[in-house]
């Protein structure tokens, strides 16, 4: 008979110790859950770390045929501000590359990026730049150029034989315009 009753001491002990763990199971993985979910919504809306697509395009290569992606790709749109029109082809940047980007400092720029062949990666080093060159979507990305100096636009994203040598230029000039 002893031994029936620690049985039944067990089997309760055992029953009350199993409700707990999993009480705690659950409040640790909500607390995770719950963690995981904040940093998500901080990196996204308060860093700005994700690029906004402009448009999409049924057919890849019509942002190579719009106005804003001809010419110079440049155009001053307020008194320190511009919008870049860059697009990416193996294995060049226009503007950036044949000729550098040349702006004031304290510029603010709008970079419409797109691609006219494969993908690519815009990144503009020495910046938080960075985003996907899509044949046939125009994503954009704001930045303001506070320093001086020489900004590099590379490729990060594999795109053929010529990859290495897919360098632009962005030149930040010490006087600064109103």
């Amino acid at each position: 008979m002893a031994t029936t009753t620690h049985d039944e001491f067990e089997d309760k002990f055992h029953h009350v110790a199993l409700r707990h763990e999993r009480s705690w199971v659950f409040i640790a993985v909500a607390m995770i859950s719950v963690l995981f979910i904040a940093a998500v919504y901080l990196v996204v809306h308060d860093y700005g770390l994700v690029a906004k697509t402009t448009h999409f395009y049924a057919n890849p290569d019509t942002p190579a045929t719009l106005a804003d992606f001809q010419g110079t790709g440049i155009k001053q749109t307020g008194p320190s501000s511009y919008s870049v029109y860059e697009m990416g082809r193996a294995w060049s940047w226009t503007p950036g590359t044949g000729t550098p980007i040349t702006l004031p400092v304290g510029s603010h720029v709008t970079f419409y990026v797109t691609s006219g062949d494969v993908l690519h990666g815009f990144e503009v080093q020495g910046t938080s730049i960075n985003l996907t060159a899509i044949p046939g979507v125009v994503g954009h990305v704001s930045y303001t150029f506070d320093k001086p100096g020489t900004y590099y636009i590379i490729c990060n994203e594999y795109c053929g034989a010529g990859h290495q040598a897919m360098i632009g230029k962005i030149v930040i000039t010490g006087a600064k315009q109103s």
